[in-house]
């Protein structure tokens, strides 16, 4: 009859920890979503220029980036021939990305800017290549520099 009965209370017990835990929700994860585009930009051995100032930009389509009409666009981090950029919070998608110092603040690419681009090609024929973001992704597009001559 002992058994039974410390059976029957370890039963009842059991089944009222079920309940009420099953009650319990799990806590939220609360750690943010980052989705970002990341990398560096920087100038070939030999070719010296400080890129402080500098601004990394993505862009949607290319008519956008001939246009210059950036969805969003960062400060670059550092000084120097080398310097990193970080673009944060953006929406999962598919991007073009540049790197541009506008030295004579004129608004077009002219003698002595320094720019570069995510892709290949030169300074007289650019050739940006589009890249995919996904939510809560990092994309690493490290990007060479020219500067614009006459």
């Amino acid at each position: 009859m002992k058994r039974i009965n410390l059976l029957l209370i370890i039963t009842v017990v059991f089944l009222g920890a079920t309940v009420v835990l099953s009650g319990c929700k799990k806590k939220a994860d609360t750690t943010p979503v980052v989705t970002q585009v990341v990398g560096t930009a920087s100038f070939p051995a030999g070719v010296s220029g400080d890129l402080s100032n500098a601004k990394a930009s993505l862009y949607v389509g290319l008519t956008e980036w001939q246009n210059n009409m950036p969805v969003k666009y960062v400060a670059v981090k550092g000084a120097g021939a080398n310097v990193t950029f970080a673009i944060t919070d953006i929406l999962p998608g598919t991007y073009y990305l540049d790197v541009w110092k506008d030295i004579d603040n004129d608004g077009n690419w002219t003698v002595n800017d320094f720019v570069g681009w995510y892709g290949s090609g030169s300074i007289g024929s650019p050739s940006l290549t589009p890249f995919q973001v996904v939510s809560g992704g990092t994309y690493t597009a490290n990007v060479t520099m020219y500067i614009v001559a006459k």
